[in-house]
């Protein structure tokens, strides 16, 4: 019988005001000297509400502000501040960029499980206890032990994984119903993929990159919960968002973003649709703007169901959704300028040689000589596919 893995946070709380109990709450796991990383937007926000409560539970502690990417030169600049300031602790604070970052330096060692073969740091980051504090619900990276770097032009360079998950995840729903709307919406369509790509891999047995092991139970019903929380309550919580209330919606979504998404996608593994998420980076220049992660994921999930040969009834209740909240649904809505065939050709083929595309039923589990692991073709006509489903429930509208 294979084995299964179970990965998460030591500790997750969320709320309204909930950063007022960040001293208390760290005096619970015995964090004494903290170094927190902010962004500006983030410090501003949050930084008095959480020195204050550092102050009330007798917890110093230092404040660094985040350069702006998560690159390795940034993940060494602030291991190293960890390092010369006797820090017992890495708080990052602010949006998905700032949290990997926070995450990598305070990581003990590092692997790179997407090289062939596995390329491992055994000594990486300041090896002390990683703490997240997201200001925004846009990712659900904040409760995973994986980080993105960055070259200093925005592009993918790694996908890092760590030894253990953070030893807290605190979400204050009173900072996140006042960030930017977009941000709720492109986490919602990040958690959208969730439910489907751990689905995916359970049906073809594909281990989660992150634990290199089967799914449990627990994670596949925190998947389906995550799906099930997103149709109940994403457009009422897009509407609380627009004004600034941490209502129940709010309340159920954010946990959706954040925690079941989190441990659905750790635990329960990828698939195609954050093969063809991360692939669409290959065309950036071509975007009128930038998309967040969870845009581009979102449109990578409806490709993922045209690859899965999902009916139309379910294929247009998924495509509804997406409109209800503003996730885009064809190129035009993903503000991508005269994309031709040469255009999604790359994307495909940059998706069919990221290593997670292979829980696709016809997916290779060994990369073919030419480095891929599905059929670029496949992804191709599903890319173009999905376009004009997006379009055509577009025009019925």
């Amino acid at each position: 019988m294979s084995l299964k893995v179970l990965v998460a946070p030591l500790r997750y709380v969320q709320g309204p005001n909930a950063l007022a109990h960040l001293g208390e709450q760290l005096q619970e796991i015995g964090i004494k000297n903290p170094l927190l990383l902010a962004s500006q937007s983030a410090r501003k926000a949050i930084g008095g509400i959480a020195s204050r409560s550092l102050h009330q539970g007798g917890i110093s502690h230092s404040f660094c502000d985040f350069g702006g990417e998560c690159t390795w030169d940034e993940i060494k600049r602030v291991k190293d501040l960890c390092i010369a300031g006797s820090h017992d602790a890495i708080i990052s604070c602010g949006g998905g960029k700032t949290l990997d970052t926070g995450r990598a330096a305070a990581a003990a060692s590092a692997v790179n499980p997407e090289k062939s073969p596995p390329e491992f740091f055994p000594r990486f980051g300041a090896a002390v206890a990683c703490i997240n504090i997201p200001t925004v619900a846009a990712t659900d990276a904040s409760t995973s032990a994986v980080s993105i770097v960055y070259s200093e032009k925005g592009a993918v360079e790694a996908a890092l994984a760590f030894p253990t998950n953070p030893a807290m995840v605190l979400v204050d729903t009173t900072v996140i119903a006042r960030s930017p709307v977009r941000m709720l919406v492109a986490g919602m369509g990040d958690a959208l993929a969730t439910y489907f790509e751990a689905d995916m891999s359970r049906r073809t047995g594909t281990p989660s990159v992150q634990t290199g092991a089967q799914s449990t139970r627990a994670a596949q019903a925190l998947g389906r919960l995550c799906l099930d929380t997103l149709l109940e309550h994403g457009t009422q919580a897009k509407t609380e968002a627009e004004a600034q209330v941490p209502g129940p919606a709010l309340e159920a979504v954010t946990e959706a973003n954040v925690l079941l998404s989190g441990l659905g996608f750790e635990s329960g593994g990828l698939s195609a649709s954050h093969a063809i998420g991360h692939a669409f980076h290959s065309i950036h220049e071509r975007f009128e703007i930038d998309l967040y992660h969870g845009e581009l994921v979102a449109f990578g999930t409806l490709t993922q169901l045209v690859l899965e040969g999902r009916g139309p009834a379910y294929l247009g209740k998924i495509f509804r959704f997406c409109k209800s909240v503003g996730l885009p649904t064809t190129f035009d809505e993903m503000r991508l300028k005269d994309v031709t065939d040469e255009d999604l050709m790359t994307v495909a083929d940059f998706a069919s040689k990221h290593v997670i595309i292979r829980s696709m039923p016809e997916g290779r589990q060994q990369a073919d000589k030419d480095g891929r692991f599905y059929d670029q073709q496949a992804v191709f006509h599903a890319l173009k596919i999905t376009d004009a489903l997006g379009r055509s429930l577009g025009d019925r509208d």
